[in-house]
């Protein structure tokens, strides 16, 4: 019986040893056993938003609940189109406000790293009321400051197809949210646009063939001294303009390939004003008597008494002379 249970127990050992040999390998590192994590290549962004705007991204508008995936810290740029009658209440990462990472009507998410939910608030500009101390952006130092902060501005300029002008040209702003049409000379108007991010697609005259588009953002700076232009790192072109100014003047050339046809490309420059004639200024004449001897009435009385004095004086005199020459002149 002794020898039985011997040789169970030699067997169990047996058994149990290569265990606990492996066990001990894997609790002691640089012994040949490797742990290892599997990190993910690629991060899943879902973006959601409300009524009064729409979210580009790489030109691209995403319906509400759109989830895109990219690369692991890779850079991320969502556009912010407003509605004309709404603004950006807020936007929040993950939870957390981000309004202060919103800049030029752009939203960077810089290396994303983990996925990431994204959701803007827009707001009516009618219901926009002051900001309470808990909401995004309120200032201590203003308690008055609202919620509507945006900058409205008139725009004006010329539309180019190259270096020519481009009449009748159709301008398309914000994906149709209003339009403009270039006059015979490629001029054009805008009555209200607001600071932030926006769209344009210039047509031909017929209104259905595009000629070319763009994006730029418009921002309003205290510092500026005059409308410039400048390009942020997608290609959105940056119109910065004076704080203050009402309206501004801004031309966009379609661009052309080497056949003189549109490349679908548009350069956005600031506008120039047109040179003012100096006006001709015609002197008064005697003929102008009426409106001459009431505007300048000392003038006209001297005009008078030369007429009615001078001239009658200066025959008189010439008279005189003759007179005096022949009485002067020796007897033959």
């Amino acid at each position: 019986m002794k020898k039985a249970f011997s040789a169970v127990l030699c067997l169990l050992l047996c058994c149990l040893l290569p265990l606990g040999a492996f066990g001990l390998n894997a609790a002691e590192p640089g012994d040949g056993v490797e742990v290892s994590t599997v990190v993910p290549g690629t991060h899943e962004i879902t973006i959601t938003y409300n009524e009064g705007g729409k979210i580009l991204y790489d030109g691209q508008v995403l319906a509400s609940g759109t989830t895109i995936t990219v690369d692991r810290f890779e850079d991320v740029t969502l556009n912010i189109l407003c509605n004309p009658d709404s603004h950006l209440l807020d936007v929040a990462v993950n939870g957390e406000s981000a309004m202060e990472s919103v800049r030029y009507g752009q939203l960077v998410l810089a290396g994303v790293h983990t996925d990431t939910d994204v959701l803007f608030t827009f707001q009516k500009c009618e219901d926009a009321k002051p900001l309470e101390p808990d909401d995004p952006g309120y200032d201590p130092d203003d308690p008055d400051k609202g919620a509507d902060e945006c900058v409205h501005i008139a725009m004006s300029g010329n539309v180019f197809r190259g270096e020519d002008a481009f009449p009748g040209a159709v301008l398309e702003f914000d994906l149709g949210a209003f339009t403009a049409a270039a006059d015979k000379d490629g001029k054009y108007a805008v009555a209200d646009i607001k600071d932030g991010f926006h769209t344009v697609t210039i047509y031909e005259a017929d209104g259905k063939t595009v000629a070319g588009t763009a994006n730029f953002s418009v921002t309003v700076s205290e510092t500026a001294a005059e409308v410039t232009v400048d390009t942020l790192p997608d290609g959105t072109r940056l119109v910065t303009v004076p704080a203050g100014v009402e309206s501004i003047l801004l031309d966009f050339v379609v661009n052309l390939d080497e056949n003189g046809e549109p490349d679908g490309t548009v350069t956005i420059q600031p506008g120039v004003a047109p040179e003012q004639e100096e006006p001709v200024v015609t002197p008064p004449t005697i003929v102008q008597t009426g409106a001459l001897m009431r505007e300048y009435p000392v003038l006209a009385a001297a005009a008078m008494t030369l007429v009615f004095v001078g001239i009658p004086l200066f025959f008189i005199l010439l008279y005189r002379r003759k007179k005096d020459d022949e009485d002067e002149e020796p007897a033959s």
